[in-house]
Formats: C-alpha cells, sequence, structure tokens
C-alpha cells in the first residue's frame, strides 16, 4: 500500500534504517520474513508478518478476556458455563478480526499489528501475574522451606519483569506500545499482597517516564540529564532499602531500548536506505527522539477538542459496522445497526466494573488512555493528510475486548433470569449466544470487498510506472512518500532501473540527505563539499518569497548535470517546486522533463503515447482493453494518485484535437476518464471531440449526464448549448442556456452565450435581457456594462439587426 509500506519492505530486505524513530526491531523482525521458504514476493512476505502478528494479537485479546470472565464468574463450571466463557470472548474476537482499522492494518506492511501483539502479551501476562502476585511456590514440588520465600518473590517479579522488557523491546516496534502500561501500572498498585512494594514501583516508573517524555513531549537535554539524575537516586535508595526490583526492572528497560543500537551499528555500513544517517551519537539520539518533526504540545490545541472528539467517534461508529447503509425513509437501519457492538461493550464495561474491580481498571485505563488520551496527546488539526484512525487502533482493540466481556456478561444475566423464572437456561443462552458470534461474523460481509488487499498492485504499479518511462542514468525529483517509498522498492527489493537517482525533495532540505545522494550510488551530481553543504541556509527572495534548501539543491543539481544525464520532475510535486522550470519541462506521462528549448506547455506527444500504450501498468485500474477494472477496492488515496495520468493524457488528446485527429482524442479523453471520472478537463472536452466527431447525440448525452452530476457547473450547459447551436436548432440552444442560468446564476459566460445565441436567433431584446440579467446580480461588472452601452451597435455590425432610435430604447438601457 502506499505510505510507508514501500520503506518499510525495503529496509526489511536490505536491514535498511526508515523514518523517525527507525523502528528498529520491525526491520530486524521483517528481515527474518523475508527469509522465510514462502512461496511469496519480498512484499508478501512483509505483509504476511503484519498478518501473522496481528492474528496472534487477537488471540492475546481472547486470552485477556476468558480470564477477565473467570475472575468474573468463577462457578462457571458446567458445560452451559464453559459455553458461556468461551463464546462471549470469541464474539469480542471477531469483531475485531473484522473491524475497520484492525483488518486494514493487518494486511499492510506497517507496525500497528506488531505494536497490538506486545500491548495484548503484556496485558494478559499482567492478569497471569494477576492470579497469584505474591508467587507460586505452593503450587512448585521440591522446594525447600528456606527457599521457599525467595522462590515466591522471584517467580511472582518474573512475570513483572517480562511484562517490562517487552514494552522496552515494544518501542522498537512502535512508541505507542508503552501506552499499556498505565492499566498494568495502576493493578500493579492496586494489589497489596505482591513480591515488591510501591516505593520500588514508583522509583522505576519514574524512570520509565522520563524516558517517554524525553521521547515525546519535551526536547530539553539538561531537563532530562537532571531527571535522570534523580532517577538514578530513586533506584540507587529503593535498592538499598527494598531490594533489587527498581534496579533489575531498569536493566531490562535499558535491554529492551537497546534494540535501538541497531541503527548505530548499521548505518555504518551505509545501507541504501539510511533515513537521518545515525552514525553519531548524536544523530542517532536525535533520530530516536523524532527530532525531525516539531515537538508535542498538548497545550495549544490545533483544533477544538470537540472537533477532535468527533474527529475520533467517526472513527469509532465505523469500527463494528456490520452492515452498510440501509435506509428505511430518512432512517439509516445500518448505522443504527452499530449500537448493537457499542452498547455490548458498554455493557461490559459496566459489568467488569461491578464483578472485578481491578481488572476493570487494567483494562478500562487502557482504553481510556488509548482514546482520550491519544486524542489529547496527538492533538490532530482539522485538515490532517490522510486519516488517522490507526493511530486509534488500541483504543478499538480494547473496546472490542468489552464486546467480548459484554457477551459474556449478558448471557450469564439471560441464565440467571431462566433461573429464577424456573426455565431451562440452556434454550435461552445458547440460541442468544450463537446470534451474537453470528452477528459478529457480519462485519466480516461488510468490510471484505473495501479490506481485500490480494490483487492490488496500485501502489507497485505507480512506482514501476515513474520509473519504467525514463530515460538510462535519469535523475527524478520526486515529492513526498506516496511518490518515493513505491519507487524505494523497486529499486531496492525488485532491483529494477538502479541507474535513476531518486532525489526526494522534502529530504532535499537535511543535510545528511544531501550528503547521501552525493556520495552512494547511482550518485547525483551535487559538487558541494561537506561544510558548503552544512552552511546551505534559506534565502529571501526579492517577490517576498523564499528559496529553500531543497530549492536552492534542484537547481544546483541541475547547473552541475549540465545536460549531461535526463532530469525529470514527477507529476506529482507541486507546481511551485518546479514553476521556475515550467518553460523548460515537456509533459512525457506521470513525468515532466527539463529539456533545453523553451516553450508553453509542451508535451511529447511520442514519448506519452509509448509510455500509455506500451510501458505503463495500470492493473486493477483498467482492463487489458483500458476499460474500467472495478474488481478492487480503491481508496482515496489511491485514486487521486491517478489524476495525474488523467491529466497527461488529456493534454495528448488536446495534441491529437488540434491535429484534427477527433476520433484519437476521444479515445484518450475516455481513458482519462475512467482512470479519474471526476478530472473536470475531461468531463468538458469529451463532449466536444464527440462533437467534432459527428457522435452528435453521443456528445449531448455526455454532457447531460454531466449536468446531471454537477449541475451547478456552467461549462457543461455552455458546451451542450454549442452542440445545438452546431445542429442549427438555435431555440434548444436557448432553452439550454436558460436552464443553465437557473442552476448556475453566478456563472458569467452562460449570460454571454445567451446573448450571442439570442442575437444569432435576431432577437435583440432577448439578447441585450441577457445582459441585464448579469448585470442586475453583478452591477459592478464594468466590461458587461459597456457591452450593454455599446449593443446596439454590436447587434447591427456582427449580426445585422437593426435597432429603432428613441428613448424608449435609451430607457431601457439605463
Amino acid at each position: 500500500s502506499f505510505w510507508d509500506s514501500g520503506e518499510f519492505i525495503s529496509v526489511s530486505y536490505i536491514l535498511g534504517i526508515p523514518h523517525s524513530p527507525g523502528t528498529p526491531l520491525y526491520v530486524l523482525v521483517g528481515r527474518v520474513f523475508t527469509m522465510l521458504p514462502l512461496p511469496m514476493s519480498v512484499a508478501q512476505k512483509v505483509n504476511f508478518l503484519s498478518v501473522t502478528f496481528s492474528a496472534l494479537a487477537v488471540l492475546m485479546g481472547y486470552l485477556v478476556m476468558v480470564g477477565t470472565v473467570r475472575f468474573m464468574y468463577p462457578n462457571l463450571k458446567s458445560g452451559l458455563g464453559r459455553f458461556m466463557t468461551y463464546a462471549g470472548p470469541f464474539a469480542g474476537a471477531m469483531y475485531l478480526v473484522f473491524s475497520d482499522t484492525y483488518w486494514r492494518d493487518s494486511t499492510e506492511a506497517e507496525v500497528y499489528a506488531l505494536s497490538s501483539f506486545v500491548m495484548g502479551l503484556c496485558t494478559w501476562l499482567a492478569l497471569e501475574w494477576y492470579k497469584n502476585p505474591a508467587g507460586l511456590a505452593a503450587a512448585v514440588p521440591g522446594i525447600k522451606v528456606v527457599e521457599e520465600e525467595r522462590f515466591e518473590r522471584g517467580h511472582a517479579r518474573g512475570l513483572v519483569y517480562l511484562i517490562i522488557y517487552l514494552l522496552a523491546l515494544g518501542i522498537g516496534f512502535h512508541l505507542g506500545t508503552v501506552l499499556v502500561y498505565g492499566g498494568i501500572f495502576i493493578l500493579f498498585l492496586l494489589v497489596k499482597e505482591k513480591a515488591f512494594g510501591n516505593a520500588e514501583l514508583f522509583a522505576f516508573t519514574f524512570g520509565f517516564a522520563v524516558v517517554l517524555a524525553d521521547m515525546t513531549v519535551w526536547r530539553s537535554l539538561p531537563a532530562t540529564i537532571v531527571a535522570f539524575a534523580i532517577f538514578a537516586v530513586l533506584v540507587a535508595w529503593s535498592t538499598r532499602r527494598n531490594g533489587r526490583f527498581a534496579l533489575v526492572a531498569t536493566g531490562l528497560l535499558a535491554l529492551g531500548i537497546s534494540v535501538h543500537l541497531y541503527m548505530y551499528i548499521r548505518s555504518h555500513l551505509d545501507p541504501a536506505i539510511d533515513m537521518v544517517d545515525p552514525q553519531t551519537w548524536k544523530a542517532m539520539y536525535a533520530h530516536l527522539r523524532r527530532e525531525q518533526y516539531p515537538p508535542m504540545n498538548v497545550f495549544e490545541r490545533k483544533a477544538s477538542f470537540v472537533f477532535q472528539l468527533q474527529y475520533f467517534g467517526r472513527y469509532f461508529l465505523e469500527q463494528f459496522r456490520m452492515v452498510g447503509d440501509v435506509r428505511l425513509g430518512g432512517f439509516n437501519l445500518g448505522r443504527a445497526l452499530t449500537a448493537i457492538p457499542v452498547a455490548l461493550g458498554l455493557f461490559g464495561i459496566a459489568a467488569n466494573y461491578n464483578r472485578e474491580r481491578k481488572l476493570w481498571v487494567l483494562n478500562f485505563v487502557n482504553l481510556l488512555v488509548n482514546s482520550l488520551g491519544l486524542i489529547i496527546f496527538l492533538n490532530f488539526t482539522s485538515n490532517e493528510v490522510r486519516d488517522r484512525d490507526y493511530f486509534y487502533g488500541p483504543a478499538f482493540y480494547f473496546f472490542a475486548i468489552f464486546i467480548g466481556i459484554g457477551v459474556t456478561s449478558i448471557l450469564v444475566t439471560t441464565a440467571e433470569w431462566a433461573e429464577k423464572k424456573g426455565k431451562e437456561a440452556f434454550g435461552y443462552v445458547v440460541p442468544l449466544g450463537a446470534l451474537c458470534v453470528l452477528l459478529a461474523f457480519l462485519p466480516a460481509h461488510r468490510n471484505w470487498f473495501t479490506h481485500d488487499r490480494s490483487k492490488n498492485y496500485i501502489a507497485h504499479d505507480v512506482g514501476y510506472n515513474m520509473l519504467a518511462g525514463l530515460e538510462q542514468d535519469a535523475i527524478i525529483f520526486v515529492n513526498g512518500d506516496n511518490d518515493t517509498y513505491p519507487l524505494w522498492y523497486i529499486q531496492n527489493v525488485e532491483r529494477y532501473r538502479t541507474d535513476v537517482c531518486i532525489v526526494q525533495l522534502s529530504l532535499l532540505n537535511t543535510d545528511w540527505y544531501i550528503k547521501q545522494i552525493r556520495d552512494r550510488e547511482p550518485k547525483t551530481p551535487v559538487t558541494l563539499t561537506d561544510d558548503e553543504i552544512e552552511s546551505l541556509h534559506p534565502i529571501a527572495l526579492k517577490d517576498g518569497g523564499i528559496a529553500w534548501n531543497s530549492d536552492l539543491m534542484v537547481q544546483h543539481i541541475i547547473q552541475a548535470t549540465a545536460w549531461k544525464r535526463p532530469i525529470y520532475f514527477a507529476s506529482t510535486v507541486p507546481a511551485e517546486r518546479w514553476s521556475p522550470y515550467e518553460s523548460y519541462l515537456e509533459m512525457q506521462g506521470i513525468v515532466r522533463r527539463l529539456v533545453p528549448y523553451k516553450g508553453g506547455d509542451q508535451i511529447n506527444e511520442f514519448v506519452l503515447a509509448r509510455n500509455f500504450d506500451e510501458i505503463y501498468r495500470f492493473r486493477g485500474v483498467l482492463t487489458k482493453g483500458r476499460l474500467t477494472d472495478d474488481s478492487i477496492y480503491k481508496d482515496k488515496t489511491e485514486r487521486e494518485m491517478f489524476i495525474n495520468f488523467s491529466v497527461a493524457l488529456v493534454q495528448l488528446a488536446q495534441a491529437k484535437a488540434m491535429e484534427g485527429n477527433y476520433d484519437e482524442a476521444c479515445r484518450r479523453t475516455e481513458v482519462a476518464l475512467r482512470l479519474n471520472p471526476t478530472l473536470k478537463a475531461a468531463r468538458v472536452l469529451l463532449g466536444t471531440y464527440y462533437m467534432m466527431c459527428g457522435k452528435d447525440q453521443k456528445a449531448m448525452a455526455h454532457y447531460s449526464e454531466m449536468i446531471r452530476l454537477e449541475p451547478g457547473e456552467g461549462e457543461y450547459w455552455i458546451r451542450l448549448a454549442h452542440i445545438y447551436e452546431f445542429r442549427n436548432q438555435f431555440s434548444e440552444a436557448l432553452q439550454t442556456i436558460s436552464e443553465g442560468i437557473r442552476s448556475a446564476p453566478d456563472f458569467r459566460d452562460l449570460y454571454i452565450n445567451g446573448f450571442r445565441v439570442a442575437a444569432l436567433m435576431k432577437d435583440a431584446e432577448a439578447a441585450k435581457d441577457f445582459v441585464r440579467q448579469w448585470l442586475g446580480r453583478h452591477p459592478n461588472d464594468q466590461e458587461v456594462k459597456n457591452l450593454l452601452e455599446s449593443a446596439d451597435t454590436l447587434l447591427e455590425g456582427e449580426f445585422g439587426i437593426k435597432q429603432p432610435r428613441g428613448g424608449q430604447e435609451e430607457k431601457a438601457a439605463k
């Protein structure tokens, strides 16, 4: 998929270093999966990593549910009792499996499935610890009496040590993994009889908090040093006074985090992807702390808190939807049915609270921290570049746990009710449990098409297409993640077009990246020394703009290349980045090539046609016959990536139309619309091309359909009127314009065309009436005022309509 997946697959395969904070454990585990002897591509193997660990995370959630309900209802020993014990957690697990965000995260190369697994595993380990927090010596034969106490404390601490180590290690997957510690920590505090004291726990937790704060909320090194000094004193005091718990826990924390040393070691071997280049302790520390990103500030809200709650709520209500939109009049039954799993989860929260307060704290705090806590901490804006629901995945995970608890609680309540009524509980509980399990599978049917990625090659093919049409030893400037990571995958994993230099413009603002593209094969022509690179700084321009380091480097690379190598800009690069070279850019598909001759809107028809007809791949988007392929689901990101293909095809179609080849223009524009059905230029031009091919009926049908889709777009009304005019059906043309004015009353060209068509019909008063209508809405339009003042002369000179002279006409004009 797009975004980070191409990068994660690539770094797993080559043992590289991804973007901050580096996720080293993901890279190492991903590398192991690339080596598995499975009949899969490297990309599929790394995706399978997410599949595997997300499945294991569901298992952990199921075990947490089972363990919790066993504490809540310890007397469910009969066959029916076991059914209630397992049916609820199974239903909760299935709701989780087929939930919107979790399913998506489970089938792409991302960190969230592994993070969920560690969170679920640690929660289950905490529950296992809760079964006997002071130790299990009584259950272990052969322990001498003198050793019993030591064994008890050591064994009970073992699970706690394992939790601490796994959470520290889990930072190497994703920092959010540690959020599960909140519920676990409070559970530890609530249990009085345990193998360590609260003072020891607080001492360690203080240090854990310092580590996390240093990675997220502050960037003050002196504050971190002072905090660690305090932590060292606390650990020393705790060790001397209480024993080694805090010391051992701190050692395991350090050991788990030490997986990040991979970045320091590996960076010295210069892998092809080496983000931030952490070859020094300072650089590695900056990488781990995400210093390339702005620091978090939860006190300065980027959007209203109400909006941020609604943002979370919108995703939350989509997670467990069982059916699509089913409308009964104005009532959306599909959305209303979402109340069933939500109610089950809320009932589970209440039942857990009433029956087993300490485990309720464990589960509910985890839910609260990963929902409300993250809403506050992440502080999302109202214009995020993409959906951010994956950050809330753990919240949905823990709510699914409460759904499972809720189902079991309802079954137990039903059994108790049946017994009070003197009825057979089996006949009520089993059908109800079966129904709850069946409902949990309904999201599978609803989400299957949108979440099935088994034949989705869109991100791969976009990367391939961008490289395939380039000349040998090319340099291509790309913009962001979506047009960079697929290219990195194509080059580093499939070893295709390794001759091409990929220059990422946002990274080009950093010193380390400029040095890397200068020094590593295939080398980019950068002639600056290290000192010169480090002294680069933005420059204020005379027009008030700013030339950033990346702008300066683009200019430097172009000059240093001196036409010895082909240079391209990806069509995904914003216009302001390539506009200084616009007159020397030639459209060649989804790239623009820098050429040594000047022109306006230059295109290379031969290369464009060759790329689209012979080179580019459109699997899952177009069939071999270039018809629309609806066999796979395309999300918003995937659909938008094809806007650039459509724009290129429209330009090729326009060139063909100018040559008089309207059949070819029609064919190209039709394909452009199939790639991007909302492209305005293609919608506007296609009907005109049909008309020029003699397909008037098809042209009118096209514009009629566009008007149905966008009645407020005046251009469609004008184009339809032109067709009637072309057929000498002036009355129909004028009627179309009048209808268009009613639908798009502020579209100026409709009134001007109304004037012209009425004049062609020799109806001077009707012609001038269109002008008066416009001025009635826009009285300050001086150009149209001038038209009205000279209307009589124009109508007589251009259209041969002689106007009577006199006061009445002058009054009308006024």
